[in-house]
């Protein structure tokens, strides 16, 4: 029996590239797949939704000032390599799969120290400091840019792209118009701040949807609120003639992309990877306190093609409805920026990264 550990958490771009693996892993058969992330974090939910077996451990992220959280910080680093260490060792994992995020640090190390092969995941154009300090620790490094393999070593480095969940990419538009209860003849612009929802994106969103119901463009949004604003953007928006389906959290996601014609949302690689796989135009609004990293994601689709990058600041401006005006007044370019972004997706990345990590255990036994 072949045995296979994924760890990563924090976000849901840490985790559901990992879910996307572990699922292919599983329908080869003869494979125990075991999902290890941060002890009550989003992550235990998302594991078990997707029927996988879940442990936590104990992780906390390096914090950037000083303050209580640094001496937290090592005591957490300390109790989780402990953790991580005994769970290694009660698995017995034949290899290691690090999606990112700080929890996969005492995980990954503590494998690669007792000899199991760790690969990892680098979604991001520009990697992180986890991901920087695993990759020394990694026998593979896959990377969901094409230039950020220049960030790695060349011999382990792979660019396979970014899994993503099969439903997405299979889900059925026509079908999904239905469980939202939209017309198929009216473009569809699907608007997310995240799974925690955002509040300045929340805003000029709904901003734009007010606008956009006088009557300039035929449209029809889903919107993803987040649950702190949920009830006041239901209020704001009460009379709003145009369709509009609200929801705090969508859970049935790989319909809201397929329904979608347009997407507005912030640039984390998933969001990314996913648009890309439903060959989706998108404007993105990279969140500004992620090191920069959102933003280099967005950059990159849209000197691409895929894409239309508006900053934080710049939504001061009606930047947002300027934009979206210009899009929705010409169709040719929505749909050119949409073949450009079915051409840049990577519908196989979970089949490469499956297919290494078996390679590796058949390595391993062979050692």
């Amino acid at each position: 029996m072949k045995r296979v550990l994924i760890t990563g958490g924090g976000t849901g771009g840490h985790v559901f590239p990992g879910i996307a693996v572990a699922q292919e892993l599983l329908k080869k058969g003869g494979i125990e797949v075991l999902f290890v992330g941060k002890k009550n974090g989003s992550e235990v939910k998302w594991v078990a939704d997707a029927g996988l077996t879940f442990k936590g451990i104990r992780a906390s992220g390096f914090p950037r000032s000083l303050s209580l959280k640094l001496f937290t910080f090592w005591v957490d680093l300390g109790l989780g390599l402990y953790e991580a260490s005994k769970l290694v060792n009660e698995f017995q994992p034949s290899v290691v799969f690090a999606t990112g995020g700080y929890v996969s640090v005492p995980v990954s190390v503590v494998a690669a120290i007792k000899g199991v092969p760790v690969a990892l995941l680098e979604p991001n154009v520009v990697p992180g400091w986890a991901a920087r300090i695993l990759a020394l620790f990694s026998k593979k490094v896959f990377v969901g840019f094409e230039k950020t393999t220049a960030s790695f070593s060349k011999g382990k480095t792979q660019w396979t792209g970014i899994p993503v969940r099969e439903q997405i990419m299979t889900a059925d538009k026509s079908q999904s118009l239905k469980s939202f209860k939209l017309e198929p003849s009216t473009t569809t612009i699907l608007m997310m701040g995240g799974s925690q929802g955002a509040h300045v994106l929340n805003q000029y969103m709904t901003d734009v949807i007010e606008q956009l119901g006088q009557g300039f463009h035929k449209v029809q949004v889903i919107m993803m609120t987040g649950w702190s604003d949920y009830q006041k953007i239901v209020d704001r928006l009460e009379k709003c003639p145009l369709k509009v389906v609200l929801r705090p959290f969508i859970g049935n996601i790989h319909e809201a992309y397929a329904a979608a014609d347009l997407i507005v949302a912030r640039s984390g690689a998933l969001t990314c990877a996913e648009s890309l796989n439903r060959a989706l135009p998108a404007v993105f609004i990279p969140y500004p306190h992620a090191s920069g990293h959102q933003e280099m994601n967005a950059r990159a689709l849209e000197t691409a093609g895929s894409a239309v990058v508006i900053t934080e600041k710049q939504l001061e401006d009606e930047k947002l409805m300027q934009t979206l005006d210009g899009m929705l007044s010409d169709p040719s370019q929505l749909k050119a920026m949409g073949e450009k972004a079915g051409k840049l997706a990577r519908p196989q990345a979970t089949a490469e990264i499956v297919k290494v990590l078996l390679e590796l255990t058949e390595k391993r036994k062979t050692a």
